[in-house]
C-alpha cells in the first residue's frame, strides 16, 4: 500500500511539470516476465507453424481434423513442439534478436540507415533469407541503406511477407507507446517493405506495443479484439491491407459457427487468390497480403486463446510459421512466462536460444531467454526516458500517453506501380537459358540459367523497366539492349564467395509509353548467365500478348 501511494504521489509529481495530462506506470519485473514469454510463445508457435509451412496454398486446406496427424512436412505430426533444447532460431525469430543485439551495440534504439547496412552485412546473410530480405540483402552488400532498399524499383519483392516477421519487437521495446514504436521501426520496416507491406508489419508492431495498455479486467478475446482495433486506425483506406481486415473481421462477425474458422479461411482464398478483389494482384505464396488475411482468420477464431490461436493459424496454410509467431510472441507478452508455464502444464521449458543456427558472428551463440529479457529492460529505460519523456522510479516506467496516439498512415496512394515477371513466366522467350526450380535464395524460388550463345528476350508495354539477376563468384557477363538500341554490357561476377544473388543489374525509365523489348545477350564465355526477373510500370498502351511457348 505504501509502494502504491508513493508511485502515485511522484506519478502526479512528474506529471505537474509536464503538459501531458495523463501517464501509465508499468512494473519493469512484470514486463520483463511479459519479454520471456515473447520470446517462449515465439518459438513454440514458429516451430509448430513450419510443420505445415507452405504445404496447402489453395483447396483442399487442412482443417481442424488434420491436427495431431502426421501430414506436416516429412511427415511430421501437425501438434505444438515444446521440447526444443535449445530453441533454434529461424527467420521469425533471428533478424529480431539480431535488432535487439545492434540496439545494444551502437547505444541507441534508433538504428541509423547506416548501421542497419552494416548489421545485416555482419549477421544476416544466406541461405537464411528470402524474397524481400534477400533482395535489401544484396544491395546493402553492394553499399546501399535503407529505405532505398525498399523502393519497388530496387526492390520488386517489396510487397512479400518478409517485414512483417522481423520487426515485432519494436513494440515490445516500445511498451503503451505506438507512436514511439513506429518511429523505432520505420527503418528497419522499410529495409524491405513498403506501403501494403510496410502496414502489415505496423500493425503487429502497434499491437505489440499496446498489450502494456489493454484492460486486464476484460476477457482475452476482448484484449485481441481491442488490440487489433486500435492498430487498424493506422492503415489507409485505400490499401488491400485495410480492406482485407475489413472483410476477414466481418466474416468472423457473421458467422453463426464461431469453430468453422474454416469457412472464412476458404472465403479469403477466393476473393484474394482466385479472384484478386480490393486491388490486391497476388503472384506468390509468401506474399504479406495472403498472410495478412490468413493471419487474421486465427487471431480472430483463436479469440485470445493461445493454443487455439496458434492451432488455426498452423492450419490456415500459406507461410504458417510466420503468422503463428507472430501472434505466439503477441500472447506471450500479453499474458507472460509464468501464464504460458500454466497454459502447457509445463514448467521446464528450456531457457536457451540458438542464435548462431542461423545469424553468425553474434556476441552470444547460444543466448538465454531470461537474459535477452533483462538486456531489454535496459534498452526500454533509455526509450521510456529519451524519447517517451518518461520517468523510472522504484522499479516502475512512468509513461505520459499523449491524446490521438495512433495516427492513419497519410501516405497517397501511388500514381505508378511496378510489376513483377519472374523467370519462370512464360512471357520470357529464352534460347540457351533454362529456368531451374528449388532456388530459394533467388526471387519467387527458381532462377534461369544461360552460358555461351544465350539469348532472351521480353515484350512489355510500359514507362519504365529495371532487371535483376543472379551475382556470383563464377559469373561471365551479359549484353542489354532496350528496343535494338546499343547494348549495356553489364558483370554478373561477385567478388563474395557466397555470391551476392538477385541484384539490380539495369534499369530505364521515362520510356514512351509503347512495346518494348528488352533483350539479353551472353557473351561467348562458358561461365554463368543468369536471369531472374523484370520490373516495369504499365502505361496506357495494350499489353502484348504471349503467343510463344516457353523455349529453353
Amino acid at each position: 500500500m505504501y509502494k502504491l501511494v508513493f508511485l502515485l504521489l511522484a506519478t502526479a509529481i512528474f506529471l505537474g511539470c509536464q503538459t501531458t495530462p495523463k501517464a501509465i506506470l508499468i512494473d519493469r519485473s512484470e514486463y520483463k516476465d511479459k519479454l520471456r514469454g515473447f520470446w517462449l510463445g515465439s518459438c513454440i508457435a514458429n516451430w509448430t507453424g513450419l510443420k505445415t509451412e507452405l504445404l496447402r496454398n489453395e483447396k483442399p486446406f487442412f482443417t481442424d481434423a488434420d491436427w495431431q496427424t502426421n501430414q506436416g512436412r516429412n511427415n511430421e505430426v501437425i501438434d505444438f513442439v515444446l521440447d526444443q533444447h535449445p530453441w533454434k532460431s529461424d527467420d521469425d525469430t533471428d533478424i529480431e534478436y539480431v535488432y535487439q543485439a545492434a540496439i545494444e551495440k551502437y547505444g541507441t534504439h534508433l538504428l541509423s540507415p547506416e548501421q542497419i547496412r552494416d548489421t545485416w552485412n555482419d549477421h544476416i546473410g544466406k541461405p537464411y533469407l528470402w524474397v524481400s530480405n534477400l533482395a535489401a540483402s544484396g544491395q546493402m552488400l553492394d553499399g546501399a541503406v535503407p529505405p532505398a532498399t525498399s523502393l519497388p524499383v530496387n526492390n520488386p519483392m517489396w510487397e512479400m511477407i518478409d517485414a512483417q516477421l522481423t520487426t515485432e519487437i519494436f513494440g515490445a521495446l516500445a511498451p503503451s507507446r505506438p507512436d514511439v514504436a513506429l518511429d523505432m521501426a520505420h527503418l528497419p520496416i522499410r529495409t524491405t517493405a513498403y506501403t501494403h507491406s510496410e502496414w502489415a508489419a505496423e500493425f503487429y508492431v502497434i499491437m505489440y506495443s499496446l498489450t502494456a495498455n489493454v484492460d486486464k479486467t476484460l476477457s482475452h478475446k476482448a484484449q485481441v479484439f481491442w488490440l487489433a482495433a486500435q492498430a487498424r486506425k493506422r492503415i489507409p483506406e485505400w490499401s488491400y491491407i485495410a480492406k482485407m481486415y475489413d472483410f476477414i473481421k466481418n466474416e468472423y462477425e457473421h458467422n453463426p459457427d464461431k469453430d468453422n474458422w474454416e469457412h472464412t479461411r476458404d472465403a479469403l482464398f477466393e476473393r484474394y487468390q482466385v479472384a484478386r478483389e480490393d486491388g490486391y494482384d497476388r503472384y506468390s505464396l509468401v506474399d504479406s497480403g495472403i498472410n495478412f488475411a490468413s493471419s487474421l482468420v486465427s487471431l480472430f477464431y483463436g479469440e485470445g486463446d493461445f493454443k487455439k490461436t496458434i492451432r488455426i493459424g498452423t492450419l490456415s496454410g500459406w507461410d504458417s510459421d510466420n503468422p503463428t509467431a507472430t501472434w505466439g510472441g503477441l500472447l506471450g507478452l500479453l499474458y507472460g512466462h509464468e501464464e504460458l508455464e500454466k497454459i502447457f502444464h509445463k514448467y521446464d521449458f528450456s531457457d536457451a536460444y540458438w542464435i548462431d543456427r542461423t545469424r553468425p558472428k553474434l556476441a552470444r551463440p547460444t543466448d538465454s531467454i531470461t537474459d535477452m529479457a533483462e538486456r531489454a529492460l535496459v534498452i526500454i529505460d533509455k526509450v521510456v526516458t529519451q524519447s517517451m519523456n518518461g520517468a523510472i522510479s522504484d522499479n516502475h516506467w512512468i509513461i505520459p500517453q499523449p491524446d490521438n496516439i495512433i495516427k492513419k498512415s497519410t501516405i497517397a496512394k501511388p500514381k505508378t506501380a511496378w510489376h513483377a515477371i519472374d523467370d519462370a513466366d512464360s512471357r520470357w522467350k529464352f534460347d540457351g537459358f533454362e529456368t531451374q526450380g528449388i532456388h530459394y535464395q533467388n526471387s519467387l524460388g527458381n532462377l534461369a540459367y544461360g552460358f555461351e550463345t544465350c539469348q532472351a528476350d521480353i515484350a512489355f508495354s510500359g514507362t519504365a523497366v529495371a532487371f535483376y539477376a543472379d551475382k556470383r563468384i563464377d559469373a561471365g557477363d551479359i549484353f542489354i539492349s532496350l528496343d535494338g538500341g546499343i547494348p549495356t554490357r553489364v558483370s554478373q561476377k561477385s567478388s563474395f564467395v557466397a555470391g551476392q544473388n538477385f541484384m539490380l543489374q539495369y534499369k530505364r525509365l521515362n520510356l514512351k509509353d509503347t512495346i518494348h523489348t528488352l533483350s539479353i545477350t551472353c557473351d561467348n564465355t562458358p561461365l554463368t548467365k543468369t536471369i531472374d526477373m523484370i520490373a516495369f510500370i504499365p502505361g496506357e498502351f495494350p499489353q502484348p500478348k504471349t503467343t510463344y511457348p516457353r523455349n529453353k
